[in-house]
């Protein structure tokens, strides 16, 4: 594989994972519209301003998705010019792009584990100030188990990313006897 292609697969990737933040966005502007339109919940805020709020990421995440996906090929040739280009390039093998794969699939599992530890540990602070006695539910329970489950993993893709791919590389090739 030539750099160009690289960038563009990568292009895709990143368009790919906007276009998933923008569905996880849309789940949550319609459980808040739903929840407006029968009256099930109280909205301490103004209606107008928790739209503008689902909204917005909503409209950000699907327009970088679009440019990101459609405009790739754009994308690759503003990045790497004509110049560098028409180059011979040195290949990069197969191994080094799982590699940079895992690694970059890692990260992304990381911050998520990140951001969902500041939760449960926020919650479980809360929980403590109201009652230094107080038992910790069991969704609190699961949710400190799947943020250790997701940074374990995180760390183990980041820094386990020559291993998988050396493993998946010896996967596909033939058995030799």
């Amino acid at each position: 594989m030539k750099k160009e292609e690289v960038a563009y697969i990568g292009c895709r990737l990143v368009g790919l994972f906007y276009a998933i933040k923008a569905l996880e966005t849309v789940a949550s502007f319609v459980m808040t519209f739903v929840a407006w339109k029968t009256a099930s919940a109280q909205f301490s805020t103004s209606v107008s301003g928790m739209f503008y709020l689902q909204l917005m990421p909503l409209t950000f995440y699907t327009i970088t998705a679009c440019l990101l996906w459609f405009g790739s090929a754009t994308i690759v040739k503003y990045l790497l010019p004509d110049s560098e280009i028409k180059h011979a390039s040195k290949s990069v093998t197969a191994e080094q792009i799982q590699s940079v794969a895992f690694s970059a699939v890692g990260l992304l599992v990381l911050t998520w584990g990140i951001a969902d530890l500041g939760n449960v540990l926020f919650q479980l602070f809360q929980l403590k100030q109201t009652n230094d006695f107080a038992h910790i539910p069991l969704t609190l329970q699961a949710a400190g188990v799947a943020v250790a489950c997701r940074l374990l993993l995180g760390f183990c893709l980041v820094f386990g990313s020559r291993g998988l791919s050396g493993f998946f590389t010896r996967l596909r090739q033939p058995e030799l006897r």
